[in-house]
């Protein structure tokens, strides 16, 4: 007779099989793991090159659509309403060309996340991962745009540690650990089309404005990536076997976005001079991206190990899975918003804008691996509303020479990931704020970017809670002011 245990700490059997079933290791009472295991998740805080580090992110892919531009940051996550001239979104193509020129951009984040369950169990943990990267290249002043990018699609990382001591047993330790997550690959076009009309310049003199311009963009996503977590429980007493869980999930889709912006002028003013006094404009836009085909690799091991020497032994292999190619479905997914934009003939501006953005996971949960969840854990539609506000101070002479010039922003978001947990989805609220910095010295349009977000993560039937910080420090190149790069050769 051999003595064997459970993943559940609390069910210790004796049994002549060694046989566990295998999603017992994948799902150890999840309110428990999520309120009660961060006393020893990490005993102060940890530093990693982990792009994540929150145990919410066990689930599915892990956490969705946590790393953004640095513009996108400070304006809580926002992608279409407030589309500029210095720095592309990668969700939305169609930004690609208010872009005035070619441009590469690239970002670093540095996230901090506090994790509290009641008012004894928290933990802390700081990470850092590199942003959205790509590159526009785009004539001056052109009307085509061709994209080519590489982006965070979802972030999955986590190191728990939950100890117990259990009478008749002794000391019983699980260890939860998972990394990796999912990246997007962009190649995409985009096109602006303008129009124009003449309107008053003064009493009797007009003007040719460009009233109306709408820009479209579509681009092909290539998704990929692979998501490792392991389970282990070990009972310190030797005469007890030890029990160790493994999953391994690659993914790989391929799936298209398509965007587009109208920017409408609804008024604009010149004085007799015909000189320039101020404009609103009017911006409305969406992003749309159907179904598509989702292939995943998925391994499972689950083995009984006993620990000699402080080192564990593989006695035997208790379960085994392996899915080739599993046939699945990627989510559509849309975004639509909305924004006035208001300039001075000094400089002066400002934007506010709103977006409402939504995933329909719950219409392909029932074509996704089920290895990719725990029992209680049900995939549901992620939502999420962004309010974003950007203004310049204008007459920027007059002030610093660089703080003068530079654009301020501030957003507010509130959503939820594609989970639930026992019925309660996985809801966020932030607050952002970022700046946008002209590199006054570089003979360029070039700019460096910093975005901060502060929010917290939780669901409604429990007492734990999550804080983040993040923040966002990238650059947008440009060439420089005399270079003839993509600039038609002149002949006599």
């Amino acid at each position: 007779m051999t003595l064997s245990k459970s993943i559940n700490p609390y069910s210790v059997t004796n049994t002549c099989s060694t046989h566990i079933p295998s999603k017992a290791a994948w799902t150890p009472n999840i309110a428990g793991l999520m309120l009660v295991g961060l006393a020893a998740m990490l005993p102060l805080s940890a530093f990693s090159q982990q792009s994540e580090f929150s145990p919410y992110s066990r689930f599915g892919f892990g956490l969705i659509n946590q790393m953004n531009t640095p513009v996108a940051t400070g304006l809580a996550g926002m992608e279409t309403a407030m589309a500029n001239a210095y720095q592309f979104n990668p969700g939305n193509p169609a930004s690609a060309t208010f872009l005035t020129q070619t441009t590469l951009q690239g970002s670093g984040i540095m996230s901090n996340l506090s994790m509290r369950q009641g008012e004894d169990n928290d933990a802390t943990a700081s990470f850092g991962a590199a942003g959205p990267m790509g590159i526009v290249v785009k004539r001056k002043n052109g009307k085509n745009a061709l994209i080519l990018g590489a982006s965070s699609y979802s972030n999955s990382g986590y190191a728990i540690t939950r100890n117990n001591d259990i009478e008749g047993i002794g000391v019983v330790q699980e260890r939860y650990n998972g990394e990796g997550g999912l990246s997007n690959a962009n190649l995409g076009w985009a096109r602006v089309f303008r129009s124009s009309r003449m309107i008053a310049a003064g009493e009797s003199d007009s003007i040719r404005v460009s009233n109306r311009s709408l820009h479209m963009g579509i681009q092909t996503q290539y998704l990929f990536g692979q998501v490792q977590r392991s389970s282990t429980m070990d009972i310190v007493d030797p005469t007890f076997l030890d029990h160790r869980a493994n999953v391994t999930a690659q993914h790989r889709s391929i799936s298209t976005d398509i965007g587009m912006i109208l920017d409408q002028l609804i008024r604009v003013r010149y004085n007799n001079d015909r000189e320039f006094e101020n404009s609103l404009a009017l911006r409305v836009g969406g992003v749309f991206t159907p179904e598509a085909k989702l292939s995943s690799d998925i391994t499972q091991l689950d083995e009984t190990t006993q620990t000699l020497g402080g080192i564990p032994v593989n006695l035997d292999t208790t379960a085994f899975s392996s899915l080739t190619a599993y046939a699945g479905r990627m989510p559509r997914s849309s975004n639509a918003g909305v924004s006035l934009h208001y300039d001075r003939a000094d400089g002066m501006r400002w934007s506010a804008g709103i977006e409402y953005s939504t995933t329909a996971w719950s219409e392909v949960a029932d074509e996704m691996a089920e290895e990719l969840l725990s029992d209680g854990v049900n995939w549901d539609n992620s939502e999420a509303l962004r309010l974003g506000f950007q203004f310049n101070l204008g007459r920027s002479e007059q002030r610093h020479p660089t703080w003068g010039k530079t654009s301020y922003r501030f957003g507010l978001a509130t959503g939820n990931q594609p989970f639930t947990i026992d019925g309660a989805p996985i809801a966020y609220q932030t607050a952002s704020a970022g700046a946008t910095i002209p590199l006054v010295g570089s003979r360029s349009l070039s700019r460096i970017h910093f975005g901060m977000e502060f929010g917290t993560r939780f669901t409604e039937n429990s007492n734990y809670e999550e804080r983040i910080y993040r923040f966002n420090l990238g650059v947008s190149l440009m060439p420089f002011f005399n270079n003839n790069w993509l600039v038609p050769r002149l002949y006599d």
